[in-house]
């Protein structure tokens, strides 16, 4: 994590149409407010539940086993969802309605991931959506995963509350093991239709997650008024939900990549769904992100 002085070096910078209204922080280039005719709509980030709104993944998502890996024989250490959501990045555009930050390695970053790289968010706001991109690119092949993490507050009760995805699914989740946070074989939950209900007991066992979805599209829903979110998120191979107890809010997640398996060898090249570009390629994924 960066010093004290980096966080608070930090600036927030905002976007604003006739519907919408952003604020994104410098800091982890971290969106922190998402306005629908002045209404929020994003969590803010209060540590009484999780410190966070809206964070990248990178160059991992969840927890590696023991908080470790190797790779060419060398050990190293990360945190979970890894650095960039810790580091200060840089702005590098900003127009009327869009702002891209930049995150490159430094010497701290080669210590504990070994690779040049080069992290760019870009934020559009268009008349009817947010579009979020991320991309990834370096001067080496590289090793990576990578996530987002927005947290929507929910506008009923949680158990007045669902997802509803865009198309009819048939799919178990896959299951985290909560001594270690890494993935077991075991399944959590079961959807067999197009929606799935949220209560106060189904992230007791953290987050619920699927894998190669029907959907590309998500939304947030309840069944008191006609207030939901929508997320769309092409190319994400994984989406998972996620909320502390009783928390106002509910993450929707797409990832490209996930957490260690409990019998991981810990190999980072062998990790699951790690993404191996080759040097001088860009990696581009994009979230849509709506109220409807």
């Amino acid at each position: 994590m960066q010093s004290q002085a980096a966080l608070e070096s930090a600036r927030t910078y905002t976007l604003k149409n006739d519907h919408y209204t952003i604020a994104v922080n410098s800091f982890g280039a971290e969106l922190k407010s998402f306005t629908y005719q002045n209404e929020e709509y994003l969590y803010a980030g209060d540590t009484k539940y999780w410190g966070k709104s809206s964070p990248v993944l990178f160059p991992i998502v969840g927890k590696l086993k023991d908080n470790s890996y190797t790779y060419q024989g060398k050990d190293y250490s990360l945190p979970i969802h890894g650095l960039a959501r810790d580091n200060l990045f840089s702005l590098v555009h900003q127009s009327e309605n869009e702002l891209a930050f930049r995150l490159r390695h430094s010497s701290q970053s080669l210590s504990i991931y070994p690779f040049s790289f080069e992290l760019t968010l870009t934020y559009r706001l268009k008349a009817d959506r947010l579009v979020i991109n991320y991309q990834v690119s370096s001067s080496e092949d590289i090793l990576f995963s990578l996530g987002a993490h927005p947290a929507f507050l929910l506008k009923a009760e949680i158990d007045d509350s669902y997802i509803k995805f865009s198309e009819s699914e048939n799919s178990n989740s896959l299951a985290l093991d909560i001594p270690s946070g890494c993935i077991s074989d075991q399944s959590l939950v079961r959807l067999n239709s197009n929606q799935l209900d949220l209560h106060q007991r189904i992230f007791e066992k953290d987050a619920v997650i699927f894998k190669d979805v029907n959907s590309n599209e998500v939304s947030l829903h309840n069944t008191v008024n006609k207030k939901s979110v929508s997320v769309k998120f092409d190319g994400f191979e994984y989406i998972a939900f996620w909320a502390p107890l009783d928390a106002p809010f509910v993450c929707i997640e797409p990832w490209c990549g996930i957490a260690d398996h409990v019998d991981s060898n810990q190999k980072l090249e062998d990790k699951p769904a790690i993404i191996k570009l080759n040097k001088d390629q860009i990696f581009s994924r994009s979230l849509e992100i709506s109220i409807v």
